[in-house]
């Protein structure tokens, strides 16, 4: 008989029982937080570099801006990237989605398929690659 994993977060510094969803959903959101802080601390190192080299901090704000061309290699890109995923054969989508679109683990996927995890992987490298290839 298998057990019911129970998934907890902390709050106010106390853990606190909640659903699978949630608690996929609480730790998707901080991953993405940890990103756009470590973002941020990049962007910070750089405009001060910028003024400690005598170039001013609207300048290089300007000069970021996403422009036209940007748009368009941005949009060209996701064409590529879609049309590449089109061409996957279903068991290939299934993997592509459940890794990157549900949230679930090598090693949830590798219990459901009945695999190992680095069966998956594998599977995972393989298909990137492939991806990959279409796209260039």
């Amino acid at each position: 008989m298998a057990e019911e994993r129970i998934y907890t977060i902390i709050v106010q510094r106390e853990r606190v029982e909640v659903s699978r969803e949630v608690y996929y959903a609480y730790h998707k959101a901080r991953e993405a937080e940890r990103y756009q802080n470590r973002v941020i601390r990049q962007i910070e190192m750089s405009l001060e570099r910028f003024q400690e080299e005598g170039v001013s901090a609207e300048y290089h704000v300007v000069r970021s801006a996403p422009g036209i061309e940007e748009e368009i290699i941005r949009a060209e890109d996701n064409r590529r990237l879609y049309q590449a995923l089109d061409e996957l054969n279903v068991e290939e989508r299934l993997l592509i989605d459940a890794l990157f679109f549900s949230g679930i683990t090598e090693g949830e996927l590798a219990a459901r398929l009945g695999v190992t995890q680095q069966a998956v992987s594998k599977r995972k490298k393989r298909l990137l690659r492939k991806l990959r290839e279409k796209i260039e």
